[in-house]
């Protein structure tokens, strides 16, 4: 496979998107490492994610336990259940997060039966516009400003406005220490990215 300059924000969002789809893929977590390797900012999760590697579907049945089901979830993934009355999936807002994919010709991956508000897919969205636009800063500024300008209003509007109670959620009932080191880091990230964005986040509260 022939190796892609995605840019450091793009691998980032890759990195961390892909633990939401396959936590137990051993592909999933390698890119998770090398990224936190590249980063040398989260010894903790690297440490962490290191642990796991010969044995990850532990990983998977703890996210599916708080995420998934069967039963009730205990952190729902859904933009719409923290935004929308009745913690409800598949509202109008799931349709606009739908209008923004489609933007960049974008469709859900239907291998995993998850709404377009899914938390996977709106890194998936923020990963594609990211990466577009890190191809297209030299060729096409113009176009790259666009693409910014996209992921930016994306996040304002939808991933920004729910991210830290998903992960506070994580963090309050995760049993294993992968994923509330996992989502102290993904709340970082995105917290700096919507800094980038000129948008003031609230203090997050894990510990």
């Amino acid at each position: 496979m022939t190796h892609l300059d995605l840019g450091p924000v793009a691998n980032g969002y890759q990195a961390l998107k892909g633990m939401l789809f396959t936590p137990s893929s051993p592909e999933s977590l390698k890119r998770l490492i090398d990224w936190l390797e590249q980063e040398q900012r989260y010894p903790e999760l690297l440490q962490e994610a290191k642990q796991w590697q010969s044995e990850p579907l532990e990983l998977e049945c703890d996210f599916n336990r708080m995420c998934i089901g069967p039963t009730k979830l205990l952190v729902p993934p859904y933009e719409s259940v923290y935004r929308d009355v009745g913690r409800q999936l598949n509202t109008d807002r799931t349709m606009k997060v739908a209008d923004f994919y489609q933007q960049l010709g974008l469709v859900i991956d239907t291998r995993f039966n998850e709404p377009a508000d899914y938390i996977g897919n709106e890194l998936e969205f923020l990963f594609c516009a990211e990466a577009l636009r890190h191809q297209q800063q030299n060729e096409d500024p113009a176009a790259a400003d666009e693409l910014e300008q996209l992921a930016q209003v994306f996040l304002e509007q939808h991933l920004g406005t729910w991210y830290q109670t998903f992960t506070e959620g994580i963090c309050q009932h995760a049993q294993l220490d992968f994923w509330r080191c996992y989502a102290q880091v993904l709340e970082d990230f995105l917290t700096s990215r919507l800094k980038n964005s000129g948008v003031d986040t609230p203090t997050a509260k894990h510990h």
